[in-house]
């Protein structure tokens, strides 16, 4: 199989590209390779990555022509940007190397590797007798366990109390909006192939708590830094709408994506929930999120919304799964 082939069978969907680097040629853009981004500058895509890596998308990965790099989903919510590239890079002879490298990384649980390719990409890759498996499959395992422990537990008592919490505001409609109305507004008025990604905070938890209650799907990552704004750009480019729901408005890396995300003719939505914007009912904000969606391109709209309430949320739902509203 070609090295883009082989990055799809280990659960890779986009290559991230870098500036001013040389084309990855047929091997890595082939039929069977993933889906191509090409990202203004290192941080943008190390942002893109992150992000894929962070919302489902499989392992984040970049090429700079020279250095593969592969990383899996931060296993720790931050607020912050993520995490620097680290400076170690490993030289691949060979394409049974380049499998070697990322079973020994999956071995050890390694949060990221970075893989200089020293042989020509045409050169095929081996398959392994055991199937290749993401970058750090031993702490996604350990990261997926907790989950589900802390959503089994909250199933239980502390679902039907967030539940309850969640739907006391709905019937609210007065701006600003609570919290819980302007989740389930986004939830109604977004397409059947729509998705909401946040980032931890109080409007995470929101958006985690009450989108699904509506029949929506939500993807809160783990790592805050814009990722939510990378990660409704990939999903543009997986053919899908998505509405990023950050509570400060974009700025450094984030801004640039949404650059970027003009010059491709991409379509999504920021919105930024806070003290500021316009509107002044639940029904003003869904009609203006039904217009920006219907009018395409990159749109950001500022949503007033008051979180006095999410301490009702936090209280229902318990210190551990509120953990990423801090």
């Amino acid at each position: 199989m070609t090295v883009g082939e082989w990055l799809v069978s280990v659960g890779v969907r986009h290559l991230v590209t870098m500036p001013d680097g040389p084309s990855p040629g047929a091997a890595l853009t082939g039929p069977g390779s993933p889906h191509q981004i090409a990202a203004p500058d290192e941080a943008c895509a190390r942002l893109l990555a992150t992000a894929a890596a962070a919302l489902g998308h499989g392992p984040g990965a970049t090429w700079d022509g020279e250095v593969l790099t592969l990383l899996s989903a931060p296993a720790v919510a931050s607020p912050g940007a993520p995490p620097a590239a680290p400076t170690r890079v490993d030289p691949i002879p060979s394409p049974a190397a380049l499998v070697a490298a990322l079973e020994a990384a999956r071995a050890r649980g390694t949060a990221e590797i970075r893989l200089r390719l020293g042989f020509p990409l045409d050169f095929p890759v081996p398959v392994s007798a055991a199937a290749p498996a993401p970058v750090a499959t031993a702490t996604a395992t350990a990261t997926a366990t907790a989950t589900a422990t802390a959503t089994a537990t909250e199933s239980g008592t502390a679902a039907g109390a967030a539940s309850e919490v969640v739907g006391s505001l709905l019937a609210r409609d007065d701006a600003p909006l609570n919290p819980a109305r302007a989740a389930a507004d986004v939830a109604e008025t977004l397409p059947a192939n729509g998705i909401v990604l946040a980032e931890p905070g109080a409007a995470g938890l929101w958006v985690d708590h009450t989108v699904p209650t509506v029949g929506g799907e939500v993807r809160v990552a783990p790592a805050g830094g814009g990722v939510a704004v990378a990660g409704a750009l990939l999903a543009w480019r997986q053919g899908r709408v998505g509405v990023a729901v950050v509570e400060q408005p974009p700025t450094g890396t984030a801004a640039t994506l949404l650059e970027l995300a003009s010059d491709l003719d991409a379509s999504l939505v920021v919105e930024v929930w806070g003290r500021r914007g316009g509107l002044r009912s639940a029904s003003d904000h869904r009609e203006r999120l039904a217009a920006a969606l219907g009018a395409g391109g990159v749109r950001v709209i500022e949503v007033p919304v008051d979180f006095t309430a999410t301490k009702l949320l936090i209280d229902a739902v318990g210190d551990a799964a509120a953990a990423q509203a801090r």
